[in-house]
This record gives C-alpha cells, sequence and structure tokens, in this order.
C-alpha cells in the first residue's frame, strides 16, 4: 500500500498523507491543478493577442486544432506522442526521445512542442 489511501486505525504510514519517503502526492496534483491553470491564462492570452492583432477567426482555431489532433490518426481532443522513423536507419522511435534509440541520430525538433 502506497501510504496514501485512509486504513482503518492507521496513524503513520497510512491515511490521506504519505508516509515518509513516499511521494506527496496531495501536493503533486496541487502544483499539476497550478500549472494547467497557468497555461490556461497564457493560452487565452496568446489567443486574444492573435486574434487581435492577426484578425483571425475562432473558426480557424478549431480548424488548426482539429488538424493537430489528427496527426495521431486519432481525434480524440488532445495531443498524442507518435512514432517517428528514423530518416539514417527506418526504425521508429518514441517521439518524447528526439534521437533514434537504434543508431543515435538526432531528430529535427519542432519549435514548441
Amino acid at each position: 500500500m502506497l501510504g496514501f489511501f485512509p486504513t482503518s486505525g492507521a496513524k503513520t504510514g497510512g491515511g490521506i498523507f504519505p508516509a515518509a519517503g513516499q511521494p506527496n502526492y496531495g501536493q503533486r496534483i496541487k502544483d499539476l491543478e497550478y500549472e494547467v491553470q497557468r497555461l490556461m491564462l497564457l493560452n487565452q492570452a496568446l489567443w486574444e493577442l492573435v486574434r487581435e492583432r492577426l484578425d483571425v477567426e475562432e473558426a480557424d482555431l478549431e480548424v488548426k486544432a482539429h488538424a493537430i489532433d489528427m496527426r495521431d490518426g486519432v481525434e480524440d481532443g488532445r495531443m498524442t506522442e507518435v512514432g517517428l522513423a528514423c530518416p539514417s536507419c527506418g526504425r521508429v522511435s518514441s517521439s518524447k526521445h528526439w534521437r533514434c534509440l537504434y543508431c543515435g541520430q538526432e531528430f529535427q525538433r519542432p519549435v514548441m512542442g
């Protein structure tokens, strides 16, 4: 047991507080919630700047978001890591590594993301 979920009669190493040496999941969740809220704020600010300065419509944003969503072939409303074919050896590696796991060839990274 991770010491995160309450157990009957437990005073240490159980309950809602993590035992010593174990991750503090409650704090981690709070940190992630804060980061999500901050990213939402920055995304909104960027969208409003683009809309105001470049005269872009919300429909344009929706079309682009859909196109990006479909890059992995699955319409699921999120970005998903996909395998990248190495230009040197042709084998497929995870996009999160940005380097071929087989021959070491570095992949070109996108400007954002």
